[in-house]
C-alpha cells in the first residue's frame, strides 16, 4: 500500500477520530482522500484530497487494516442498527 497519499479503503485517526477514506463521486483528478468519520451521523465526511502530507503533519495516523468500527463499515456506509 502506497504510504504517501490516501487509498481507497484506508482506516485512518486524527484528533482521537476514526475514519476510512472513500472514493469521491467526481472525477477529479485525486479520487482519494475524502474521509467518512466513525459516528452515527448519516453522512459525515471531510475532503482531505491531495493534502495526505498536512493529514499527517498534523498527527494523523494510518490503522491497521483489521481496526473495526463503531458506526460504521469498512466502506464508509453506517452500521445497521
Amino acid at each position: 500500500m502506497d504510504t504517501h497519499d490516501f487509498n481507497d479503503g484506508m482506516k485512518v485517526t486524527q484528533n482521537g477520530e476514526f475514519g476510512v477514506v472513500v472514493k469521491a463521486e467526481s472525477d477529479w483528478p485525486n479520487k482519494y482522500g475524502i474521509i467518512r468519520w466513525d459516528n452515527s451521523r448519516e453522512n459525515d465526511l471531510e475532503d482531505w484530497r491531495g493534502q495526505f502530507g498536512t493529514f499527517i503533519q498534523l498527527g494523523g495516523k494510518i490503522l491497521d487494516e483489521n481496526y473495526s468500527f463503531k458506526f460504521i463499515n469498512d466502506d464508509g456506509s453506517l452500521k445497521n442498527k
